[in-house]
């Protein structure tokens, strides 16, 4: 969701997360950010491509400006886990299946978007394999409860999961 808000209304957002969450409440947030701890843009000109022809006005925050907006939000983050790993490895699926069923895609769609798309795929997973980009999940809650509410471990999360 970060990458969809914009760098300057962060704290706004999770201010109304946090007023609209209940007093027992969790946050989830699963967000797309910059690794340059300036919060500045994708290498090769990728934030450029992808503002222009596939995601308008998106930014990508550094990890510490997200968390800094939820505290400012009102919320505190009690969990985060770095997916980059696996998004990369997803968007590589993506992108080799979007090259496996080529012609189809070409039947669907004018040839700018099909280039654009498979650009945009294949980009993509190069920045996340490449520690261009990163993605986390950001569990919180409201800030300012006790510590003894917060769960112990990670288990809650898994319990019944297999893998």
């Amino acid at each position: 969701m970060f990458e969809h808000v914009g760098r300057e209304n962060l704290p706004d957002y999770f201010t109304r997360v946090q007023k609209r969450l209940a007093d027992d409440g969790v946050i989830m947030n699963h967000g797309i950010t910059s690794t340059d701890p300036g919060s500045g843009e994708a290498a090769y000109g990728g934030g450029e491509f992808i503002d222009r022809y596939v995601f308008p006005d998106g930014e990508l925050p550094h990890l510490s400006l997200a968390l800094n907006a939820m505290q400012e939000g009102g919320l505190e983050a009690f969990d985060v886990e770095n997916l980059r790993r696996r998004y990369a490895r997803t968007l590589r699926l993506w992108s080799d299946n979007y090259e496996a069923h080529a012609s189809t895609l070409r039947k669907m769609v004018d040839e700018e978007k099909y280039r654009i798309w498979r650009i945009y795929l294949a980009g993509c997973a190069y920045a996340f394999e490449n520690d261009d980009v990163a993605i986390y999940q950001i569990v919180g809650r409201k800030a300012g409860r006790r510590a003894d509410t917060l769960p112990w471990s990670r288990r809650y999360i898994y319990q019944g999961d297999s893998h």
